[in-house]
Order: structure tokens, then sequence, then C-alpha cells
């Protein structure tokens, strides 16, 4: 279908062989871009160690596959109910973490999501401040809590290398829009947000990372097969305008 690469989510790594993986993708010319785990440092002491744990492992399997980026997350205690200990274990966990990765060259990506300390762009600012590590970017994801996906682009722009490409049938604050439901999803050109617009916004910024499709049946409507055939000849389009 003409796609430079691809991201893995945790079930796929953990239920398949990673050497396998790695000489498959190299024999068809293929990236792997970013591999998925989830962390969870705003818990338990026993799940941040855990999560270190996991981490360890997914340096490895990052050596493995290229050194794609690792998406971060951490954990299901949001930004506004976040007190003092959460932020700071959150950081110490984000810090650990990036620094077993920087001796090998590998990056990180926090993937700006709800329910957790990246749910909006500044507390996602305050993550890379407080950890400053020059190996950790953003997984840009929108819409993010209570915030205009214009106002997202110009605050998390620059410190952008991975996207979660989404395009919606109803604005996201839109009465008949679920939040997050996938079912609300719909092709990137087809939907309520100007993709094009919201790309070369992105650019202007740097962006000059992967543009992933994530979700692509969006909730039933359509196969894999289909979103994908028709997103890349989509993209490709986009790419020769802008």
């Amino acid at each position: 279908m003409g796609y430079d690469g691809l991201e893995f989510w945790n079930d796929f790594l953990l239920s398949h062989d990673v050497q396998w993986l790695a000489e498959y993708l190299q024999e068809h010319h293929i990236a792997c871009v970013q591999i998925c785990p989830y962390f969870d440092f705003t818990g338990t002491k026993e799940k941040w160690q855990e999560s270190i744990t996991i981490a360890e492992r997914y340096v490895e399997f990052a050596l493995q596959l290229g050194k794609p980026l690792i998406r971060l997350f951490t954990g299901s205690v949001g930004a506004s109910q976040a007190r003092a200990k959460e932020w700071r274990s959150g950081v110490e966990g984000l810090k650990a973490i990036c620094g077993m990765g920087a001796t090998h060259g590998v990056r990180f990506a926090l993937e700006t999501h709800g329910g957790s300390l990246m749910e909006t762009s500044d507390s996602t600012l305050r993550l890379l401040e407080e950890v400053a590590m020059e190996n950790l970017g953003v997984n840009l994801q929108v819409p993010m809590a209570g915030e205009d996906i214009w106002d997202s682009v110009e605050k998390l722009g620059g410190y952008t290398i991975h996207l979660h490409a989404h395009n919606w049938i109803y604005p996201p604050s839109s009465p008949q829009a679920e939040p997050l439901g996938e079912q609300n999803l719909t092709f990137l050109d087809s939907g309520w947000l100007d993709f094009g617009e919201f790309i070369r916004r992105l650019w202007e910024k740097g962006f000059a990372g992967y543009i992933s499709i994530e979700h692509a049946t969006h909730g039933g409507k359509h196969s894999w097969r289909e979103t994908a055939e028709h997103e890349i000849l989509y993209l490709k389009r986009l790419k020769e305008l802008c």
C-alpha cells in the first residue's frame, strides 16, 4: 500500500517473537516506528517498580527493532487530580526510563491522553520541563481535555515527534459526539477537522515524525484494509500539496 512503517501495541509484541518481527520488517523494508507498552508511575510502589521492569524489556525490544520510539503513559491519575507525590513519582519514573534509553539512542514519546498526567498541553509541558531529558518528546493525540485543537498544536507542535491521526464526524465537543468514542471517527479527509491545515501547522512547528493511523475501523464502520487504502492515498496527496 505504500506505508513506510508500523507501530505495535503491547498485546502484539508480547505474543510474537520480536526477533522474527525485526527480520520480517527488514525483509519487507518497513520501519518499526513506535512500540506501545503501558506504565503506571502514579499508582502503588509495586506498580512503579513493575513499570521499570517493563521499560527495561522494551528498551531491549527497541534495540532489536531498529530503535523505534517507545510510547509513554504515566498511569490512570489525571493531571487535574494528581497530588504533589504523584507528580513527583511520575517525573522520577519518566526520568528513570529516559535514562535507560539515552545511552542507546532510544527516544520516548509522551502520549497526550485523558486520565493521565498528559491530559492537557500545560500538564504535558510541565512534564517535559521537569523530566528535562533530550530523548523525550510528544506523541500528539488530540483533542485534549477542555482544549481547542489549534491551541494544542501551538503549545506542543514543537515537541511533537509522533502523531496519532484522527478525524471526527462531529466536533469532539458536540452533543452528538461521545467523548473519544470510536464510532465518531472517520477518514482523515472527511471529518470535522481540517486535517490538511492541522498537519501544515505541525510542520511549521518542526514536526517531522510519522503520521500513524490509529483505530482504523472507525468503530466498525470500515474495515482496516479499506481505511489503510484510503488514508495512504490522501496522505500522499497532502504531502505533495504541502
